[in-house]
This record gives structure tokens, sequence and C-alpha cells, in this order.
């Protein structure tokens, strides 16, 4: 698309852009360039990771710190390639459903389809009611919420993915998180890195945690 406000400057989609009535081919041809050069995944793709988190998360689980929810062969996982090619185990079933606040308030379609689509495949989930909001949105927007705050509802939310089956008489563990929000998977993997790294906000949020009546911390 090329833009027809006259100045080369991008203006958004609308009447300002105009049909490039490039061919099929051209059309490909010119993907294919764009691709080469800018694809994130080619570009990250063999580089070496700088660091590997399952050993911190090993080693805190060895100090009782934490328990590592671990995808299972209850989960059905099936092997995948990280970009950095990695081998990495992705669950397929007995999903554990998070809530986004801004996910399921304005696009309450998107999380009703991925419910629709397992029931479809005949997966096994768990639509779950008793989590808190992932403060997603307030990590972003505003200045009311604060690193201690987000941690604790992160793992309060993985913690209540870890232990939901045994109201049903099962195993702790037998559901796993599926965060289909992109906002929320960005939130927890940050606050997860925080975590690992920073023994003073692990004790700020087991404070949090006693003040609750205590729950274990959880972490995939």
């Amino acid at each position: 698309m090329t833009s027809g406000n006259g100045n080369g400057t991008y203006n958004g989609f609308g009447a300002d852009w105009t049909p490039t009535q490039l061919s099929q081919v051209e059309a490909q041809r010119a993907t294919d360039w764009v691709s080469a050069r800018i694809d994130k995944r080619a570009l990250l793709t063999g580089k070496t990771r700088k660091e590997d988190v399952r050993d911190i998360l090993w080693q805190l689980e060895k100090d009782g710190e934490i328990v590592v929810h671990r995808v299972g062969d209850q989960h059905q996982p099936v092997m995948a390639k990280t970009l950095y090619g990695w081998d990495k185990k992705i669950p397929t079933t007995n999903l554990w459903h998070h809530k986004s606040c801004g996910q399921c308030g304005n696009i309450p379609g998107y999380p009703s389809s991925v419910l629709w689509i397992m029931n479809e495949l005949g997966l096994d989930y768990l639509d779950e009611t008793d989590q808190t909001s992932c403060t997603a949105w307030n990590y972003h927007g505003s200045g009311i919420g604060n690193v201690v705050s987000l941690a604790a509802v992160f793992l309060r939310n993985f913690h209540q993915a870890y232990v939901s089956a045994k109201a049903q008489g099962l195993p702790e563990g037998t559901y796993y998180p599926l965060i289909h929000c992109g906002t929320s998977f960005g939130n927890y993997k940050e606050i997860r890195q925080f975590l690992l790294h920073d023994a003073n906000l692990r004790a700020e949020v087991k404070k949090i945690r006693a003040s609750w009546g205590g729950w274990s911390m959880a972490s995939c």
C-alpha cells in the first residue's frame, strides 16, 4: 500500500491509502523481500540465549521458596522449537483458562471463541472463576500499582491454577495455565523475571501471602 497524502508519511488506513496494483507474484516477491530483512523470528533464531530461567526455578524449588508447576503427561504436550532452537513442551489439554479484565470486558467473543474451539476439539479445560484480575491494564496505564502488587497477583493466580483441581478430587497441577491475553502474558513474564532475581521482592510477596491466610508460590 502507498500513502495518498502527498508527503510520504504514514497517516493511517482508509482513504489515505490506495492499492499498489501489484500482481499476486509481485506482491509475494515484495513480502518475501521484507520478511527476509525485518522478520523478527529470522533475526532472533540462532542467537545464544543469555539465561535459562529453569536453572533458577529448580534452585528456588530446592530451597523451598516456590513450587514449579510442570507440564506433565496429563497435559498431552507436543514438542516445539523455540526461537533459540530449544525444545519446549506445549500443553494441549487440561488447561486452566486465565481471564483478562480488558479482553473479557471489551472483546467478550475472544475468550468465548477459545472455549468454543476447545469444545469442538474435545479438549479438557477448567473455565476458572476464582481468580483475580491480571492487573496488566494497571501495569500499562496508571501509577496505582507497583511491582509488589503485580507480583502478588501473578503468584496468587498461578497458585490458583495449580490447586484448582483439588475441588474435583484431582491432584494438584492437573490443570495448566492458559493465558491467551498478550498483555497479561507479557506482564507475567516480566514479573516472573523480577521475582527470580530479587529476594527482597519475594520476601514482600510472602508478607502479603501470610496476610491472606497463606498460599504457596507456584510458578510455571
